[in-house]
């Protein structure tokens, strides 16, 4: 039977800093269990151009999370700072250029730049996700395990997992964090006792922030907005 003392459920952002500082307090029994075959969750950043290696991780697309704001973020950007991550401030001078629906002509008005500063790292907010990633033993993420039931009895609490070959595993842990949205945890997830029905509906109908937006990258040959 498969053991550990904590399981997180969910490899973006959240789950990996988990695992960092519980890496961190000393505590090493940790296993992440992530349902996609790539770190990051909603942090995914594409290479624009295609180097000699095939990626140039220097040169990301953010189609996720794009910014953060050190002026609102002070956590985040003493993190991204012990992490030695390298970051630069948003191109913002001159007009923006907004169309709101389909039907409508794009309009022309002055940026609302300056306050408060927004930032990007190098290499995308990937950049994040892989430096923390890098810090945690890669054997402690499990990739492309969906965790499908948890179980909790006694003072151990029994995940189920589907592995990557499609087969159900579980594993005995003393705790659990789950990092992941509560409305996809409240979906993809059995619990054994039930979720109370008052936190089951509240996590059914939590929004996940951005979660109805979709976004697209347009390449220029020159960038004719400076």
């Amino acid at each position: 039977m498969q053991t550990a003392k904590v399981a997180i459920v969910g490899a973006g952002v959240s789950g990996l800093y988990a695992a960092y500082r519980l890496k961190q307090m000393g505590i090493k029994d940790v296993v992440v269990f992530e349902a996609r075959d790539r770190i990051g969750g909603r942090i995914y950043s594409v290479a624009a151009l295609e180097s000699e290696n095939g990626d140039n991780e220097n040169d990301r697309f953010d189609l996720g999370p794009s910014w953060f704001w050190p002026q609102y973020q002070p956590q985040l950007a003493d993190l991204i700072q012990k992490l030695g991550l390298e970051s630069l401030q948003q191109f913002e001078q001159g007009d923006s250029v907004l169309q709101r629906s389909a039907p409508l002509s794009p309009t022309r008005s002055p940026s609302q730049s300056g306050n408060p500063i927004s930032m990007r790292l190098v290499g995308g907010m990937a950049a994040l996700t892989d430096a923390l990633a890098a810090h945690i033993d890669a054997s402690q993420i499990q990739l492309q395990c969906a965790v499908t039931s948890i179980r909790t009895g006694g003072e151990q609490v029994a995940i189920t997992y589907s592995d990557m070959d499609g087969l159900q595993q579980t594993m005995m842990v003393e705790h659990v964090l789950l990092a992941l949205p509560p409305r996809l945890a409240a979906s993809a997830i059995a619990f054994e006792p039930p979720l109370p029905d008052d936190l089951k509906s509240h996590w059914d109908h939590m929004p996940t922030w951005m979660a109805p937006h979709a976004k697209y990258v347009a390449v220029y040959d020159k960038p004719f907005w400076r």
